[in-house]
């Protein structure tokens, strides 16, 4: 649509008439920016004051309580307002950005403006390091709904505690989705930027751009973003559905007192469903299980028996919202510790086969099969479990990696700590922090893994 003319006098007889605020191209009275670049044809009255001043001078705006989110570009909804304590996007203005053109790269192929403006704001932010409050779920009395209470080491990287502790022990799937953190004291934001999950595309929900967590120049440490008792920052799983977690430092050992394992302590509240539509959805959802109206339960559900963390699992009518099995959470972290990294670029991706020989030509060609790396491989799983191709049928599918991971970020497979590690000698892919470990893990199941992994 860039450049065509009479599609714009279009939309701007459309926009003029009903009187809301014109789109893209149609407003000549350019302001002028210290810091971004905006297309010609961009109306850049679409855009938030902060583009327009230098990134070195920005001031991020605030909540009530003095938190930053999403790197504060947009304000935040004040108390006693419907959605107090999120993020203010102006949706009607993105939609109309869009519907005047693509006039910047990744959606135009415009090399001559790569990255949108909050793309490049953002991006300056990163590089400087300068660096949404959801609703709550509360139970019948008014208390949080759902908790998790856990120690860590400080010196566990921010990919690790995503990947093979939160995840886990909230009950998410690894690697399905992406997540990020955001630290409330200056708003910066990090997150897996390799990641290829499909919510990728719904960047702007994280304030446009991210520090990369890890990166061949070292990794963020938890103790890198908090450093104090009782400071907070958020943790954003599924950067679509935005399910929002609140991480409090409760408690910081001494240095002779900490071991650096990881403990899961105690909890509440059963997960949400992947793909549910965040917090405030399953708010309403835990309210309609409550419900007298039978029609009301059994479509939650019937959501919940489809849910991907949910598989496998009988989801009667006597499901509680609030019920929380402290051993499977530490089944479930201890799996996570004692394997690989997830590969951010080969997430969990569902595929629909539109001809019984597709899956072939796919697995052949330059589909996901071609991003595999050395000591990577595909895993498939088909939904209907019998593990052949079906005309129509569905599977999904993963890169895993067979390699060891970087010891720069990793954790001991046994307790998780990320101090004193040295690597398996026969497989070469687990690390322990001690021979303790290592022949708990050894008499915990390692010895059959160890002969797998190390062929």
């Amino acid at each position: 649509m860039n450049g065509d003319h009479r599609t714009l006098q279009s939309l701007q007889h459309m926009f003029g008439a009903s009187g809301a605020q014109r789109p893209s191209g149609m407003n000549d009275n350019h302001r002028r920016s210290e810091y971004v670049r905006f297309h010609p044809d961009d109306d850049q009255h679409n855009y938030p004051d902060a583009l327009f001043e230098h990134p070195g001078n920005f001031v991020p705006n605030k909540d009530w309580a003095g938190r930053t989110i999403w790197w504060g570009l947009s304000p935040i909804v004040p108390q006693g307002k419907p959605g107090a304590g999120h993020v203010h996007h102006d949706y009607e203005h993105l939609m109309m950005r869009k519907m005047a053109g693509n006039l910047y790269g990744r959606a135009g192929g415009n090399a001559a403006f790569p990255e949108t403006p909050e793309e490049q704001f953002v991006g300056a932010l990163v590089k400087k390091q300068t660096v949404p409050f959801s609703r709550e779920i509360n139970d019948s009395h008014g208390n949080d709904m759902i908790w998790r209470e856990f120690r860590v080491s400080g010196g566990i990287s921010i990919a690790a505690l995503a990947d093979k502790v939160i995840t886990p022990l909230m009950g998410w799937v690894r690697n399905y989705h992406a997540h990020a953190f955001t630290v409330h004291k200056d708003g910066a934001v990090y997150g897996p930027t390799e990641s290829k999950a499909v919510d990728m595309m719904h960047l702007q929900s994280i304030g446009h751009g991210a520090v990369p967590e890890k990166s061949n120049r070292g990794v963020w440490t938890l103790a890198h973003l908090l450093q104090e008792e009782g400071e907070t920052m958020l943790w954003l799983y599924d950067y679509g559905d935005n399910y929002t977690h609140v991480i409090t430092v409760e408690g910081i050992a001494p240095v002779s007192e900490s071991t650096g394992k990881v403990a899961v302590i105690d909890g509440a509240g059963a997960c949400p469903r992947e793909d549910g539509s965040g917090n405030h959805e399953w708010a309403e959802e835990v309210r309609k299980l409550a419900s007298p109206i039978a029609s009301e339960r059994e479509t939650v559900l019937g959501e919940l028996r489809h849910a991907l963390n949910y598989k496998g699992r009988t989801i009667g009518a006597s499901f509680d919202p609030e019920d929380f099995d402290l051993a499977e959470a530490r089944a479930r972290v201890h799996a996570a510790l004692g394997s690989p990294d997830s590969v951010g670029s080969g997430a969990k991706t569902f595929v629909s086969m539109l001809h019984e020989d597709a899956v072939d030509d796919f697995h052949n060609g330059p589909g996901a099969a071609g991003r595999l790396r050395r000591g990577q491989t595909l895993e498939r799983t088909w939904d209907d479990e019998e593990g052949g191709p079906r005309l129509g049928g569905r599977y999904m599918e993963e890169i895993t990696s067979s390699k060891r991971d970087k010891k720069d970020g990793a954790c001991c497979y046994m307790c998780g700590t990320p101090h004193n590690l040295s690597g398996c000698s026969g497989c070469r892919k687990a690390f322990y922090c001690g021979a303790e470990c290592q022949r708990a893990h050894w008499n915990a199941g390692h010895r059959a893994q160890c002969k797998k992994w190390g062929k």
